[in-house]
């Protein structure tokens, strides 16, 4: 097996990639809808090869805190347990410590996804974080009230405050991030963070798949508000849901989605190397 990292030259390989992909995943598009992205963004995009045949794919983004992210790998179900996987991991470790110098790598999974675990345990992905998805489907407006934009400054001092709240992780597009200067200001400057004259506060956007869901990432002060600011937003872009992931631990967001109108998704784990 080998592994061929692709540039931006390389955009006529999306088609095979999105062939693996849906061999592997049946009828999901993720990686087509996130091409641009993923050539747009730091990172590398792996591809994985027996002989001329591509029979596996990865992404390796960089989040703006150094940290390493692998997502999207999938190997077609003939190629499984042959080393393909395997390789994808070795690539992604190597372009982590020589081109990135990233200060961890992590990778989510399904709590049910057993292979996926026990792959990334051998390399050395061991910490465990728990989290649950919620969604809502938005059929009416929201109240956007009187949010307005949050620079970096002022989203730094109104995020970092709850960080021990939730988990010091939030997620957006199933990506986990740190909470912690860099990505606050990384958000606030894509315009995720809102905030209106009585201190209350949401982020909320999307990463990629734009037009699929909008994502809350994080609450502050009546989470109400918020949350009724989220769904306008969802409702004027025509964005049929809001989905919130986020760390298990965190019992008063959990409730306060519930007593919204949230329903219940699944649980993912996410698993960590620090270097």
């Amino acid at each position: 097996m080998k592994v061929i990292e692709l540039s931006s030259k390389d955009f006529d390989l999306v088609r095979e990639a999105d062939t693996v992909e849906r061999g592997t995943m049946g009828n999901y598009a993720y990686v087509k809808t996130a091409w641009n992205y993923f050539f747009n963004s730091e990172g590398s995009f792996l591809c994985v090869y027996d002989d001329e045949k591509m029979v596996g794919i990865a992404h390796l983004a960089v989040m703006a805190d150094g940290a390493g992210w692998f997502e999207a790998l999938r190997v077609l179900p003939e190629y499984q347990n042959q080393g393909a996987g395997k390789a994808l991991y070795e690539k992604a470790l190597e372009l982590c410590e020589n081109k990135y110098h990233c200060t961890s790598l992590s990778m989510y999974t399904g709590r049910r996804n057993i292979r996926s675990s026990h792959l990334a345990e051998k390399y050395g992905l061991v910490n465990v974080y728990d989290h649950k998805e919620y969604t809502l489907k938005i059929n009416i407006p929201g109240n956007r009230g009187s949010f307005h934009y949050a620079d970096w400054q002022k989203a730094t001092s109104l995020a970092m405050p709850l960080a021990e709240q939730y988990g010091n992780f939030i997620s957006v597009n199933r990506t986990w991030y740190g909470i912690n200067e860099a990505n606050i200001r990384m958000l606030a400057d894509q315009g995720f963070f809102r905030e209106d004259e009585d201190g209350n506060f949401v982020c909320t956007g999307t990463r990629f798949q734009h037009g699929s869901k909008l994502f809350v990432l994080m609450l502050g002060g009546d989470y109400k508000k918020g949350l009724d600011y989220a769904v306008n937003l969802a409702y004027s872009r025509n964005i049929p849901e809001v989905t919130c992931t986020f760390r298990a631990v965190n019992e008063k967001l959990e409730q306060e989605l519930i007593k919204y109108g949230f329903t219940y998704v699944g649980e993912l784990i996410t698993r960590e190397r620090v270097f």
